[in-house]
């Protein structure tokens, strides 16, 4: 019997169940941020006894620290990953140790909320503090994994969104709003596996094997990421009966990651054709401008994007500074989004015709 051990969420779990259903998992670490997962600083805990017991435990779990340490000791023969909750989750610093916000806290009450933000020094979601803080540790913990368990097979599970839905749904348009979310979120998870592979040698990609969809029967309730058992059953069968570890590919294609599930396109119309106006103006949003914006992400390395990203105060600002105007059209904003970094952003700028023309213009001023 192998030795199988999980870190990253629901998807990591589901196909663990099937895939290797006589053995019990050797460790698991569900939902927390490799930035958390990397450090080893102690972390005591004050002023949390009064709040639910679900945050408290959560939180006392994650401050118990050695996840390295256990892992290592599970000397698991196949290791699953998936990066569903690091594109979700916010980070916080609690005396100089990091803590992951957990889902518990953001759907508490406000009185709770507001001690958090007394207690934690919160770190959102995506600016660019966050990326340096995941990042730096998620490289550590490939060279882990590399040096300390060089035998463990990594599997990293590519898991997109579904926009299909088998069963009875009792606000459709809720469903595709989260779907809309989770596909702007969906890149970020592709970029840390493309950030991994080549960090990693003994590590291969998974993508489900079948069409997914969600039903009645999921888990983890009606969301686009949570797959009907049937989706993950048959996954872990054509997993075996395919070859194995051995037989998955190193990389994936970009392209082919984002149109690999059906109802794709059909679903951001429906969104668009929507009778709720916020979901209208959302699935639009994508349709005319986000697209580009997620295939110019996943054209180039994943760690290019790691460097100096580049924010949307950015986009704007050099436009003002360099060409003294505003990006001229959203799909011009989404392009110099796109770019890999600051760098890129401000030669693309200072090589443009429209600035070598008013340099030419300030030269011949008095």
């Amino acid at each position: 019997m192998s030795i199988v051990a999980y870190y990253g969420s629901c998807p990591s779990e589901e196909f663990v169940k099937y895939a290797f259903p006589e053995s019990k998992p050797a460790f698991f670490c569900y939902g927390i941020n490799v930035a958390s997962f990397m450090d080893d600083s102690n972390v005591a805990l004050e002023g949390i006894d009064e709040w639910p017991e679900r945050i408290r435990k959560k939180l006392l779990f994650e401050a118990k620290r050695g996840f390295r340490e256990r892992l290592k000791a599970a000397n698991p023969d196949t290791l699953v990953i998936d990066f569903t909750r690091a594109s979700r989750a916010s980070l916080m610093r609690y005396k100089g140790s990091l803590l992951t916000v957990p889902y518990e806290l953001l759907e508490s009450n406000a009185a709770i909320q507001r001690d958090a933000f007394g207690l934690f020094e919160i770190i959102p979601f995506g600016n660019q503090e966050f990326w340096k803080l995941v990042i730096g540790p998620l490289a550590k913990f490939c060279s882990f994994l590399s040096r300390e368990m060089p035998k463990t097979e990594v599997i990293f599970l590519d898991v997109p969104p579904t926009s299909e839905y088998e069963g009875i749904l009792i606000n459709k348009n809720d469903y595709m709003m989260d779907f809309c979310r989770w596909q702007m979120r969906y890149p970020i998870c592709r970029m840390l596996i493309d950030f991994c592979l080549p960090r990693i040698e003994n590590s291969r990609v998974l993508m489900p094997l079948v069409t997914p969809y969600s039903d009645d029967s999921s888990a983890y309730g009606p969301a686009p990421m949570h797959y009907s058992p049937k989706v993950w059953q048959e996954t872990a069968r054509l997993f075996h009966a395919n070859g194995g570890f051995r037989k998955l590919p190193r990389s994936g294609d970009p392209v082919a990651t984002l149109s690999h599930y059906s109802g794709l396109m059909d679903a951001f119309t429906g969104a668009a054709s929507s009778s709720d106006p916020n979901l209208r103006r959302f699935g639009l949003d994508i349709l005319h401008g986000a697209l580009p914006f997620l295939f110019a992400k996943l054209k180039g390395p994943a760690d290019r994007y790691f460097r100096d990203p580049v924010d949307s105060q950015d986009v704007v600002a050099a436009f003002r500074w360099i060409l003294g105007r505003e990006p001229e059209s959203a799909m011009t904003f989404l392009n110099h989004y796109a770019m890999a970094d600051r760098r890129e952003l401000r030669n693309t700028l200072l090589r443009s015709t429209e600035f070598q023309n008013q340099v030419k213009h300030y030269v011949r001023q008095p």
